[in-house]
């Protein structure tokens, strides 16, 4: 009576926890931030941006645009350290930037779904009706021709 039992609890939790880690599957196709998915936008018309810091002498290197996607490196009660999705890293205020909605995340972080032009475009196609008709080129002559008026002495 105790082995069935046991056997039971042992089959009852392995199915459970198959079923939990099937659960916990994660989309590779899905847009993730470093600091686990979470990604922040700049909440302002925009915002400066310091590569080095607030305190850097010469002001910010860059205003960064409403809605622009970053994730949080380290957060701080004045300025945060950030990295955009470009790879640069540095300082923006907290006030200006708050965690994305998913909608803009999706929007800005979504993979085109059909090929670009130039991907699609064969450039070393051999279809005849592609190559540039023969006809229409110039003919090249390799002899100067001569000015009117010069005689070949140059009087």
């Amino acid at each position: 009576m105790e082995l069935k039992r046991k056997t039971f609890l042992l089959l009852s939790t392995s199915i459970a926890a198959a079923v939990v880690l099937a659960g916990c599957e994660s989309n590779p196709n899905q847009p993730t931030a470093a600091n686990g998915g979470k990604f922040y936008a700049v909440i302002t018309d925009s915002a400066p941006f310091y590569r080095y810091g607030p305190q850097q002498g010469n002001g910010p290197d860059m205003k960064l645009q409403k809605d622009k996607l970053m994730t949080l490196i380290h957060p701080s009660f004045g300025y945060c350290k950030v990295k955009l999705t470009t790879g640069e890293q540095g300082y923006v205020a907290s006030d200006d930037i708050r965690l994305a909605p998913p909608a803009l995340v999706a929007a800005a972080t979504a993979t085109p779904s059909h090929p670009s032009r130039a991907a699609r475009f064969p450039f070393d196609s051999a279809d005849p009706r592609l190559a540039e008709p023969q006809e229409s080129l110039p003919e090249f002559n390799p002899e100067p021709s001569p000015i009117p008026g010069l005689s070949p002495s140059g009087n």
